[in-house]
Parts: C-alpha cells; structure tokens; sequence
C-alpha cells in the first residue's frame, strides 16, 4: 500500500480527529498519580524495617488485649 502524494486530489481514508488538549485534570491526575507511587514506595521502605511482618513487634504492642464478650442466657 502507497502513501497518496501530497498532490493529489485524493482525500486520506478516515476520520479525522483533532487531539485534545491537555487541561489541568489531565495534569492534576498525572500530579495524584505520582503521589501515590511516592507513598507506595515509602510504606514499602517503612514495612522493610520491620522485615515485612504483618503483626507489629511485641514490644510496640498495646498492653491491653481485645475483651472477648460471652453471652448468658
């Protein structure tokens, strides 16, 4: 397939659509975007110093412990 010359009376095959501009959502979600990468790695370099445990060190612990409630009848 050949590219039409410039020319020529013959109309590109088609639709046209012009782009569109960027506005300031556009810019403002790539800001968001970028914010929430920063924050993903920064939890990820804060979960690495406590070599990624789920549960906090016994030390940091609260003392008091969850109260189990028992239902009488």
């Amino acid at each position: 397939m050949s590219l039409p010359e410039l020319n020529s009376e013959e109309q590109p095959r088609g639709i046209l659509v012009r782009r569109q501009k960027t506005t300031i959502f556009t810019v403002l979600l790539l800001i968001v975007l970028l914010a929430l990468i920063v924050s993903c790695v920064m939890m990820i370099l804060e979960w690495s110093q406590y070599g990624f445990q789920y549960k906090p060190p016994a030390n940091l612990r609260s003392a008091t412990s969850p109260i189990a409630f028992s239902v009488k009848v």
